[in-house]
């Protein structure tokens, strides 16, 4: 049997635990200064129903409707509630940050026991300058602890096999079964799937097929149960529509619809800039492979084709597959000689490019204290324009900041190339992990909370509860999750019969401007108090 593990060596704790921390910094760095986005929202009002004593085994967004999704990322919203006191941002954002910096881990685990040491502190921070990765990681979003219990999962199976340590087998079908508690089947399927194509391959490959079969099953089954009980009809067409639905690409729910091909950009973008690599560290890994390679690049490419086969896609989705693409970049960032240097030139000039567009930027910026983003108009769009001239405006850095990161974007670009000349994969990954740690940090910081500050409709709720007072609010149409939930969600919904919204003659309507109802007219005594165009969407509060 081919030995399951290149790495003899122990696990050398600095090289496994630094990545984590680092992780860790760069994650929580946003989470305490902007407000929730909308689909963070969406996914804090469920906790706030808990919170208030709601159903604990069905997410609610109100009493009438059901949140989508199982119940384990709600319930640890609930939990790092609970010991701050009250839901807000911080909290409903622990969890993701606590299991991106536990992914971070994992992977640098998984690759210190398939190759190295010093592979595995690579892959680690390399998924942590990864863009989505780390934007997620900073996020009060479901992806992230799905991701950690799929990891999780993979690394028992992996060291099961390699030691057959009995309590590796529940490890690992716990693992799956948390990650269908979090989002679905796709947290049993996928490491199914990825497994069974392996031991195709590699058929000493040891799988304790019993335990992640059924574990899965159970805990989901437990959960099944005690949501027919509270939800009935409604919960059982909710989880037909999100696995049959889904599957068949049912009208009836929102799937995101995309072509087949919608993957190949994605991965590019939420890899980055890492991604630039990825094509050539695949091709090494083909003409060199060994048995731990081939079990990363299965794993990678069956969720890859996986999820490519449904209708409805989301970058997001492919979460799942950064940590074993973390470790095969860092594969061919440790290899050396002349064939992988013609590899590695050509992505690394790209990345020394983009570095120069910085300096260009950052330059300009401290030399012309007054710019006219119009004249750019043929590269960015109307939103992007005016966010771009807000910040430049009223948020333009220091002149000595922007010297200061001219500078600096240089230094990166000098090291960068002299790592490059030195034919040192090492050394030039080291460089760009150092670079997208700085881009990284500054734009989950300053420039966030700048941003925040303009597309927030927190402002907004804050007035329209002060105008309120105990007066009902009604909307029509759809508004944003985040409007949504700084109202507190105290806002009933008008639909075509207005017999409710005419018998509360003090009540307040709040209408999207893209929604307003043909039966508007039929209150002339109605008019506009308060208005916000925040984020290029204007609503209308009408008394």
């Amino acid at each position: 049997m081919p030995s399951l593990n290149q790495n003899g060596k122990s696990l050398n704790p600095y090289l496994l635990v630094g990545p984590a921390l680092l992780a860790a910094f760069l994650f929580s760095w946003s989470i305490f200064h902007s407000d929730l986005s909308k689909r963070e929202a969406r996914e804090g009002v469920p906790v706030v129903n808990m919170m208030q004593g709601g159903n604990l085994w069905l997410p609610q967004i109100h009493s009438q409707q059901l949140r989508t999704k199982p119940p384990l990322f709600y319930w640890s919203g609930l939990i790092s509630s609970k010991i701050m006191g009250e839901v807000n941002e911080v909290s409903l954002r622990i969890p993701s940050v606590l299991a991106g910096a536990g992914t971070v881990l994992l992977t640098t685990f998984m690759g210190m026991r398939l190759f190295s040491p010093l592979i595995g502190c690579l892959a680690g921070l390399i998924i942590t300058t990864c863009w989505r990765f780390a934007y997620l990681g900073s996020h009060a979003r479901i992806d992230m602890l799905f991701v950690f219990f799929i990891t999780l999962a993979f690394v028992a199976l992996w060291e099961y096999s390699r030691e057959g340590k009995t309590s590796l087998k529940w490890w690992a079908g716990i693992a799956m079964g948390l990650a269908v508690l979090t989002k679905g089947p796709l947290g049993w399927v996928f490491p199914l799937l990825a497994l069974f194509i392996f031991c195709r391959i590699h058929k000493n490959f040891r799988v304790p097929w019993l335990h992640i079969l059924f574990l899965p099953i159970g805990l989901s089954a437990l959960w099944l149960a005690f949501g027919i009980i509270a939800g009935g009809e409604e919960f059982s067409k909710m989880i037909y529509q999100e696995t049959v639905g889904r599957v068949a690409g049912s009208e009836a729910i929102h799937i995101h619809p995309k072509p087949f091909y919608y993957y190949i950009p994605q991965v590019f973008v939420g890899m980055a800039p890492w991604s630039l690599f990825l094509p050539f560290a695949i091709w090494y890994g083909f003409k060199n492979q060994d048995i731990s390679w081939k079990f990363c690049l299965i794993t990678f490419a069956t969720l890859f084709i996986f999820l490519s086969l449904f209708p409805g896609k989301r970058g997001d989705y492919l979460l799942p597959l950064y940590p074993v693409g973390a470790i095969m970049l860092a594969v061919y960032f440790s290899r050396t000689g002349a064939e992988l240097k013609q590899g590695m030139s050509f992505p690394t000039w790209i990345v020394m490019g983009m570095m120069m567009v910085l300096v260009l930027i950052l330059g300009f910026s401290a030399l012309l204290p007054d710019f006219n983003f119009d004249s750019f108009s043929a590269f960015l769009n109307s939103r992007d324009r005016w966010m771009a001239q807000l910040l430049y405006d009223s948020h333009r850095p220091p002149t000595l900041f922007l010297i200061v990161g001219t500078l600096g974007m240089v230094l990166f670009w000098l090291n960068l190339r002299k790592a490059l000349n030195e034919n040192s994969g090492i050394k030039v990954s080291g460089v760009i992990t150092g670079w997208a740690f700085v881009l990284f940090f500054l734009v989950h910081g300053p420039a966030a909370r700048i941003v925040n500050e303009q597309t927030s409709l927190r402002p907004f709720a804050e007035k329209l509860k002060q105008i309120a007072g105990d007066r009902p609010v009604f909307k029509f149409g759809e508004i944003r999750e985040d409007l949504f939930y700084y109202m507190d969600m105290k806002i009933k919904k008008v639909y075509l019969d207005t017999a409710e919204f005419s018998k509360a003659p003090k009540a307040l309507l709040l209408i999207r401007k893209t929604y307003e109802p043909n039966w508007l007219k039929d209150f002339p005594e109605k008019k506009i108090i308060l208005t916000t165009d925040v984020g290029f969407e204007t609503y209308y509060l009408y008394e």
